[in-house]
């Protein structure tokens, strides 16, 4: 009762072994399962050695120097994936399936996977083309085909890109080119005199006369490469437009030199590329929303061309002497014109007082003193004799003596020549915020010539905002100079020398009355502003200024000249209809708000304007000429003393006006002003441009205007300066005295010193203002 029996296969039913008796085939069942269950065992055990022995290992990595273990997504499911597998392999003995289960297990594993893998595949794939797309650079356009277009707001660069200008400018460029052409020639027929006559003492002598004999740009129209727009400025509107031009003109000079021969050059392979800034300054509530418009360039323009004199005049001497000259011009023309602090301003609404103010403001005027001390020159290659030349507006140049250069001492840490000068210089500044001192070393000919050593560009903002602070002492200042030309990318550049400057900047307005009388010698500034009272003889007048001083004239020095105007009376009428349109419109409202005192003292007036415009009045027309809109009107005269010798005797120094006149059958005839110098010297007058008092400013009331009392028109005896030779004839100028502070050199012996006075390298070029 107690035996198990095992069921008896169908197939032993005929057999004759007694039922409960287990067949020979299955005794040896048991010990194979044990034998099976042994290995198993065994397998288990060194698996387990294994894995502890891998553990092993695996943690003593961590005390063992050397780079990090990582482990990625892909090397942990290959783990998973191999450790299942070796389960598998494990248990496949114990349960010894069969031959079918084991195909179909291994088929359908193999099918998943594939398919796992092609799908990882797929993924990997796909991945690795989005990561390579974006990786591209695509660029703002790239970016607006992708996305079908970007409003401005979402802009990548902030030059914007301006190819429907450019259509628009090669549509208008032939009107443009007739329209340059002939301003070009017109400023050059007025200013070429002048240029051949400031021309330096190696080049002066050489060209008597430049003209253009035919000048046109080509069917090329001048490029506009982007245009950027200042965010800072809230009250007005500066824009910087980057120009480029390369194209076929036809440009031929025609150039006299003393012998009577012509020559007639072209100009060849023009390149030019500029960086133009417009401001449009105050915005108005008024159309067109500006009051005035000013251009001008922040940086000298990049120009190179080449002059052809053909073949007949190759082998002369002439064109290597007139070429040098034709760069001065070109350079020098546009330097004085466009480049800051030089600009063009133009007018656009002059209503009230108040936009006249404001577009004088934007006239190029002097707003202090520079004073330079030029320490020493040093790394210089073999120079000899060394002169260091300054400026601040192109126009007036300011020189150190002649120096020789020291030569390299044996032993002596610093390489090349060194010259100390230790000498002062005096310039005037227009713009303390974004001006620039140029600088520029010559090398000193024993023939009298002269050779470009270096030159740098150097910011003035640091040592302005000093001397705004009311800082006196010297800001110490060490540039390089280099042999690049001023427009070159990045400045002159670096590599042919260094200079240590000592630099001091004196405000206008900080100028105390000690420093206006203990300077023994100044500089005078004048600025032409009107003339009134010359009567004309018939239909109109033409009269011309010029303006010296008596140490000038002593010198035999020619004076300023300039200031050329025609009255015409036809242009006097017309200014006197445009009163009268505007007294009506005044009257008129007068009367609807009910001011009949008013509304009747306009009527008076309109009455004298139509009788003077009809030719009934009973005094003759009152020449008007206003310059105040003419920064060209603007002089400065250097190294001015009180009192000047006149062979043994000393006279007093002044500023000697002449005003010369020409109009009808009457002949010629020069009307004369002075003003001494001690009478600026002691001024003590409001600015109007600042509303402050300034020593040594002279500056006369005028009749529309009177500085300490804007809203009050001045006595007519109190404005002006009264011509000589004349009833009532006055002439309104704005001087100044400024004096050459004087200050003690400080120089730095060693290069230890020198290093720990002096400030960081100023750079040599920046984009701008």
């Amino acid at each position: 009762m107690g035996e198990t029996l095992l069921p008896m296969p169908p197939d032993a039913a005929g057999s004759s072994e007694p039922v409960g008796v287990a067949p020979e085939s299955l005794k040896g069942l048991p010990k194979a399962a044990a034998e099976a269950a042994q290995q198993a065992g065994k397998a288990y055990v060194s698996a387990g050695k294994e894995a502890h022995l891998t553990l092993t290992q695996l943690l003593s990595l961590r005390d063992k120097e050397g780079p990090p273990v990582t482990l990625t997504t892909d090397q942990g499911a290959t783990a998973v994936f191999l450790l299942l597998v070796g389960l598998q392999l494990l248990i496949l003995p114990i349960f010894m399936p069969s031959i079918f289960r084991l195909l179909y297990s291994l088929a359908c594993g193999l099918a998943i996977g594939l398919g796992l893998s092609y799908m990882f595949y797929c993924n990997k794939k796909k991945k690795t083309e989005q990561n390579e797309l974006l990786g591209i650079n695509l660029g703002l356009k790239g970016v607006q085909l992708v996305a079908g277009g970007l409003p401005a707001r979402f802009s990548a660069s902030e030059a914007e890109k301006m190819e429907w200008l450019n259509t628009l400018i090669r549509e208008v460029w032939p009107f443009v080119d007739k329209a340059v052409c002939q301003m070009i020639k017109d400023i050059t027929a007025q200013t070429m005199p002048g240029v051949l006559a400031s021309l330096p003492a190696g080049l002066s002598g050489l060209v008597k006369s430049i003209s253009f004999k035919h000048l046109t740009f080509g069917a090329a129209p001048i490029r506009v490469e982007n245009l950027w727009v200042s965010p800072d400025d809230k009250d007005s509107l500066v824009m910087e437009v980057s120009v480029k031009w390369c194209g076929d003109p036809n440009i031929t000079l025609a150039i006299e030199i003393p012998g009577g021969q012509k020559l007639c050059p072209r100009i060849m392979d023009i390149t030019f590329a500029a960086t133009v800034r417009v401001t449009l300054n105050p915005l108005v509530p008024r159309m067109p929303g500006f009051v005035a418009a000013m251009a001008t360039m922040p940086r000298p323009p990049l120009i190179k061309y080449r002059l052809d004199f053909g073949k007949a005049l190759g082998g002369s001497l002439a064109p290597a002497a007139v070429t040098p000259v034709v760069n001065y011009f070109v350079r020098g023309v546009i330097d004085k014109m466009l480049v800051w602090p030089a600009r063009i301003v133009v007018p656009i609404l002059q209503e009230t007082q108040q936009d006249n103010t404001e577009i004088q403001r934007l006239l190029r005027r002097h707003r202090g003193l520079l004073r330079v001390c030029v320490v020493r020159a040093r790394q210089l290659r073999d120079v000899g004799d060394v002169q260091v030349q300054l400026t601040t507006d192109s126009e007036y140049c300011e020189s150190t003596s002649i120096k020789h250069a020291d030569p390299i001492a044996e032993g002596s840490t610093v390489a090349g020549d060194t010259v100390v000068f230790n000498e002062f210089i005096y310039l005037l500044v227009q713009e303390p915020k974004n001006q620039m001192l140029r600088l520029e070393a010559h090398q000193i000919k024993s023939l009298g010539g002269r050779a470009v050593i270096g030159r740098t560009l150097v910011k003035l903002h640091e040592v302005c905002k000093a001397g705004a602070r009311g800082r006196e002492e010297p800001v110490p200042m060490r540039v390089h100079l280099g042999t690049d030309d001023w427009g070159a990318p990045g400045g002159p550049g670096k590599g042919a020398g260094r200079v240590l400057l000592q630099m001091s900047y004196f405000p206008f307005e900080n100028l105390t009355q000690e420093h206006v009388m203990e300077a023994r010698k100044g500089i005078v500034t004048v600025r032409l502003l009107g003339i009134r009272g010359l009567t004309p003889v018939g239909t109109s007048l033409t009269t011309s200024v010029s303006i010296s001083t008596v140490a000038e004239k002593l010198e035999g020095k020619s004076s300023w000249k300039g200031g050329r105007r025609t009255w015409t009376l036809q242009a006097y009428n017309n200014e006197m209809k445009m009163k009268v349109k505007q007294l009506e419109q005044a009257r008129q409202r007068d009367l609807r708000d009910g001011k009949e005192a008013e509304a009747e003292q306009k009527a008076r007036q309109i009455q004298d304007l139509n009788e003077a415009i009809a030719g009934n009045a009973k005094s003759s027309p009152v020449v008007k000429l206003d310059y105040t809109m003419d920064s060209s009107c603007l002089h400065a005269f250097y190294n001015v003393k009180e009192k000047v010798l006149d062979g043994e005797t000393e006279e007093d120094n002044a500023i000697v006006v002449k005003v010369g006149r020409d109009g009808g059958n009457k002949a010629d005839s020069v009307y004369r002003a002075e003003i001494p110098i001690s009478e600026i010297r002691t001024a003590y007058d409001v600015n109007p441009m600042t509303g402050k008092r300034e020593h040594g400013l002279h500056f006369r009331k005028w009749e529309q205007y009177n500085p300490e009392q804007p809203g009050v028109e001045a006595d007519e005896s109190e404005w002006g300066v009264p011509l000589e030779g004349t009833a009532n004839a006055k002439v309104w100028l704005a001087l100044r005295w400024v004096p050459c502070i004087e200050a003690v050199p400080e120089e730095q012996a060693d290069e230890e010193e020198e290093a720990a006075a002096a400030v960081p390298v100023a750079p040599t070029e920046a984009a701008a203002l």
